[in-house]
């Protein structure tokens, strides 16, 4: 809660000097006038009733007194929005100087209240950038620190295995090529990698844009199921396509919004473990299209549904990294989503996990 701003005793003692020695010095000028402009009625109205006379003098002095403690009140008032404002100045110089990152607590007359809820508003503002960039910079340290760790274990395979067969460290032919099939697969990580974070970084670049084209939601989903059928049989999953309507035309960037949904099937097959079913749902609602690809896998755990989208999360890092994972699949989902003017969610129980996905049916 804001505080008035408290004024000293100094300041007290001023502003009780001015009230009172503006008062009397109101009421001297006062009595000279009412003293001159009743002798110059006596002087010419000697005739007229003395009561009536005295009545109105009455009447004239009560309404000048009142005028009096009015002005004395502006003034005083005045005097005191001087002081507050002082007050301001060296509170403002204070935090520029000190500490400009705490919002100032005071409560002040609304002309300058409203000077202190800009700075205040300012110094929000900055404290809020601050943190963006402190965030910012964590992350670049974070993406530093895990694309090096994710590069450098397959890169010390693939320098170990060329080693030996460099040094002549083999029995035969056969052991040559499994070193340098072993070589092979380490470096497919490696490039796997290196292209999802051109990706990552393509899509969150502020230039990135959309190849905006009309197409059938129904029949994307159609066609997707066709591409992971065999990879599903072998998994013992099956893949079921819902629409409704049938048909839902929409605008949007095929090849991006392929990727999408690419990165969350690979996710339900390669993490739904347990999985029997992976289920492709789009649905038309009024200006969006809602599409789901939900499966009946093992849940995700509570604690970590925050973190699904964030860059290199793994829930298991151990299944991750055996089935190949970049840990970056759902943060370019979420990336391309947001592209599209759409958002993207997840919920896990015991009986499903759904990536629900929002779009707009056209978007400028």
């Amino acid at each position: 809660m804001s505080k008035r701003i408290k004024l000293n005793v100094k300041e007290k003692g001023v502003l009780l000097f001015e009230g009172i020695g503006t008062f009397l010095l109101f009421q001297i000028i006062n009595v000279i006038l009412i003293a001159s402009i009743g002798q110059k009625n006596l002087e010419t109205n000697l005739q007229v009733n003395l009561q009536n006379l005295l009545a109105n003098r009455v009447s004239l002095v009560g309404i000048v007194i009142i005028l009096d403690l009015i002005l004395t009140i502006v003034l005083v008032t005045a005097t005191y929005h001087q002081m507050e404002l002082n007050h301001v100045m060296v509170v403002l110089h204070k935090t520029a100087t000190n500490n400009l990152n705490k919002e100032l607590d005071v409560k002040v007359n609304h002309r300058l209240q409203n000077i202190i809820d800009s700075f205040n508003l300012l110094i929000s503002n900055m404290n809020r950038h601050a943190k963006e960039q402190q965030q910012s910079e964590k992350s670049k340290d974070e993406l530093i620190s895990n694309v090096s760790h994710d590069i450098r274990t397959p890169l010390t395979s693939v320098i170990g295995y060329l080693g030996l067969i460099e040094s002549k460290n083999f029995n035969d032919l056969g052991q040559i090529l499994k070193y340098t099939h072993i070589a092979y697969k380490k470096s497919l990580e490696m490039q796997n990698l290196v292209n999802s974070l051109f990706e990552f970084a393509n899509v969150q670049h502020a230039t990135s844009r959309l190849k905006m084209t009309k197409f059938d939601m129904a029949q994307m989903l159609d066609q997707l199921s066709a591409d992971f059928e065999l990879e599903a049989n072998k998994r013992g999953m099956e893949i079921i396509v819902n629409s409704h309507p049938d048909k839902i035309m929409m605008q949007g960037d095929t090849e991006k919004l392929g990727r999408i949904f690419n990165n969350l099937i690979m996710n339900a097959l390669k993490y739904g473990k347990g999985a029997t079913h992976i289920w492709l749902t789009a649905e038309k609602k009024d200006t969006e299209v809602v599409v789901t690809v939900a499966n009946n896998g093992k849940a995700i755990p509570e604690d970590s549904l925050k973190h699904v989208f964030d860059r290199f999360y793994r829930v298991e890092d151990s299944r991750s990294k055996k089935t190949g994972g970049t840990g970056l699949g759902l943060a370019i989902a979420q990336s391309m989503v947001q592209l599209h003017g759409g958002t993207i969610a997840v919920t896990s129980n015991d009986e499903k996990t759904s990536f629900i996905s929002h779009f707009p049916i056209s978007k400028s």
